[in-house]
């Protein structure tokens, strides 16, 4: 009986054992499923921890593909994972989500993010897991544009990455910290911290990460204007950025990183004008682009493209490049980018003389410009929410803190509990002066937020009144000489019959004269316009300084004849000077008009240059009446006033010539001034950077 006991309880003993053999299939089955990656990184044990990691796969998967839905799937991560007391991995999800919103551009979402995984981290004494999430929180601040903090951010995850002997990380926090430098306008130190994070990446040998630091190098290079050098390091990067890896999101960087360095090629290039090679490097880039779907940067080399058509004249691919970069820019939501899309676009209209167009274009510039204006000034008030939440958020993780702490010393020093007593009032008044100085540095936080909001209603004041002061030209300067033109004209049509020749010809020039004023004019109003709104962008480049003051008197020659006035060119023939080609031919343009205007028949104009330092000196002198007292005293000073007179034939002006004049020598790192004036005639002098050797 004994025996046959034994017998009936081995099915039994047999059934209990399935159950546990089929837990085990399970997990081996998810772990069979799971990628390599995540169980090198997290190193699931349990049947839980493996059902975590499986939603956190399936949120990575779609994060390129459907960031929506990513972020449903990572927040269903943290809600398990807060549930099964997970903390690493409930960081490890709101630090996913903050990438996810990083990649969109939401940055100011992002930073949220980042900062309650950071919490989670020290509040449950995780902080040696905490370098790369230090990474990701200076990441936010860096697209903010509060680098300082993000360099802090930066330098605390290299000393963590030091200490557990992580050079991947170390090289990223390093040469995170070159691209803050490079923000910050050190350039000798971004291009030292570069050169330190390629080190670092040399003891690995991994050449894709190699050529990443080869590419940033090549910036600071570029940056500090050793151009040759630029170029052989971008030329380095872009095979070793080839290499392939079965992480997408390392492909999409390295291939983000390839076509970053095609496109500096192709501005390097054009310094050197070599245009059409900068047309093929530009494609290249482009190219990599529509590959991963990099929509962001498209609309940039697109206009970088129209440049370069523009330079070689060949408007309608210009124009057809713009209008590509607009259309990118327009389904990525890129406001900025569609400023300087129409800016483009308005330039070549203007080049090829469709003066129709020009306005048309001119009102969607406008309605553009005012929409980043509104999303700027939501922007600030974001950001200083933003600050006093954060403010806000850690205060009460120093209290979250501060409670843990006091738990546990009450816990560990129970038996001296007068001691205790002693140092908890010693700690408590401590901290009441430590919360009465941050509640006084929040109080002076809001106060410098609310003068920051004044300065920002002043600025729209003064935006405001530019915008008076142009629609004022608009309605009454520009208005007058087209009602001439149409009197004129009339009178050309209707009167031709009985009018002689002599009569004819003088309407004729009194048309061509009116003309000529009133495309000024609207040539000055639009620089302006830009100018005022801070969206003219200088491209300086090489340039030959003789030639370009003839290319300027030759579209002169038919005003100054009227006047019998004399034009000379006495420009040095080696002077080459590091400008913007429009806006220096613009300077010239505006102080050869002026001199024409006030100086009498069979005048001359000369024009001069002259080697001082690092820059060449190009004086305008004349023979005419001279300048005024009042109006010389304060003829550059660069404020808002236009001042304007008339000249020696009556000739109106409208204050605007010698107002650009100004603002365009000075963005592009010259200074204007008035040399000297008699009633003999004045020479107006200006500096421009010179090319160096």
């Amino acid at each position: 009986m004994v025996g046959k006991s034994w017998l009936l309880l081995f099915p039994a003993f047999f059934l209990l054992l399935i159950p546990s053999m089929s837990v085990i299939a399970g997990q081996q089955a998810k772990s069979d499923t799971l990628s390599s990656e995540l169980k090198r990184d997290y190193q699931p044990s349990t049947p839980a921890q493996y059902e975590l990691l499986m939603i956190f796969q399936k949120a990575r998967n779609e994060r390129k593909k459907n960031p929506v839905r990513s972020i449903q799937l990572y927040e269903e991560f943290y809600n398990e994972s807060v549930s099964a007391h997970e903390p690493y991995f409930s960081a490890t999800a709101l630090f996913e989500i903050c990438r996810v919103y990083m990649d969109r551009h939401l940055y100011i979402t992002a930073m949220e993010y980042s900062l309650k995984a950071y919490h989670i981290l020290t509040d449950n004494h995780l902080q040696s897991k905490s370098n790369y999430f230090m990474i990701g929180i200076g990441n936010c601040y860096f697209q903010t544009g509060n680098y300082l903090i993000s360099e802090g951010y930066f330098r605390q995850a290299e000393q963590l990455f030091v200490k557990t002997g992580d050079f991947h990380g170390e090289a990223v926090a390093l040469n995170n910290i070159g691209l803050v430098k490079q923000k910050l306008s050190q350039k000798d130190s971004a291009l030292w911290y570069f050169q330190k994070a390629l080190l670092q990446r040399r003891k690995l040998n991994q050449l894709p990460n190699i050529g990443h630091s080869y590419y940033y190098i090549g910036t600071a290079l570029f940056d500090l204007g050793k151009f040759t050098d630029a170029r052989n390091y971008f030329e380095m990067a872009i095979p070793m950025l080839n290499i392939p890896t079965d992480n997408i999101f390392l492909r999409h960087d390295y291939l983000s990183t390839k076509a970053d360095a095609w496109f500096e090629l192709g501005k390097l290039c054009v310094l050197q004008n070599e245009h059409n090679q900068a047309l093929v490097n530009y494609n290249n880039a482009l190219t990599i682009c529509d590959t991963i779907n990099e929509k962001v940067k498209m609309p940039e080399i697109y206009i970088a493209v129209g440049h370069s058509y523009l330079w070689i004249k060949d408007f309608k691919q210009a124009l057809d490049s713009y209008r590509k970069a607009m259309k990118i820019a327009d389904s990525a939501n890129l406001p900025e980018m569609k400023k300087s899309c129409y800016e483009n676009i308005i330039e070549v209209f203007i080049r090829t003389g469709q003066n129709d167009s020009v306005s048309s274009y001119f009102e969607k510039y406008s309605l553009v410009n005012d929409t980043i204006q509104a999303q700027m000034i939501k922007s600030r008030f974001n950001e200083i929410s933003m600050a006093i939440r954060i403010r806000e958020s850690e205060n009460e993780a120093r209290v979250r803190q501060n409670k843990s702490n006091l738990t546990i010393a009450f816990l560990i020093s129970s038996g001296m509990l007068l001691l205790i007593l002693i140092l908890i009032s010693m700690v408590y008044i401590s901290k009441l002066r430590k919360r009465k100085k941050m509640a006084e540095a929040e109080i002076r936080a809001r106060v410098q937020a609310e003068n920051d909001l004044e300065k920002l209603n002043l600025e729209l004041k003064e935006i405001n009144k530019g915008k008076d002061r142009f629609i004022s030209i608009l309605s009454h300067d520009l208005r007058s000489p087209f009602n001439a033109l149409i009197g004129f004209s009339d009178l050309l049509v209707e009167e031709t019959e009985d009018k002689n020749i002599p009569e004819i010809r003088q309407y004729s020039k009194m048309v061509q004269k009116i003309s000529r004023s009133a495309y000024q004019l609207l040539e000055n109003l639009l620089t302006w316009s830009r100018l005022q709104m801070g969206t003219l962008k200088v491209q300086p480049a090489s340039l030959q300084l003789y030639e370009e003051v003839s290319v300027v008197i030759d579209s002169m020659m038919v005003i100054a004849s009227r006047k019998n006035i004399r034009i000379r060119n006495i420009v040095s023939a080696d002077a080459l000077v590091f400008a913007d080609i429009n806006m220096l031919q613009a300077i010239v343009r505006n102080l050869i008009s002026n001199a024409i205007k006030f100086t009498n028949q069979e005048g001359v104009i000369q024009i001069t240059s002259a080697s001082e330092n690092d820059f060449h000196v190009i004086r305008v002198s004349d023979t005419g009446t001279g300048i005024p007292g009042e109006i010389s005293d304060n003829l550059f000073g660069g404020g808002n006033e236009l001042l304007s007179t008339y000249g020696t034939d009556n000739e109106k002006g409208h204050g605007l010539g010698l107002k650009l004049c100004h603002d365009m020598v000075e963005i592009n790192g010259g200074r204007i001034w008035l040399e000297s004036t008699s009633p003999e005639g004045s020479v107006i002098a200006f500096s421009i950077p010179a090319v160096k050797n």
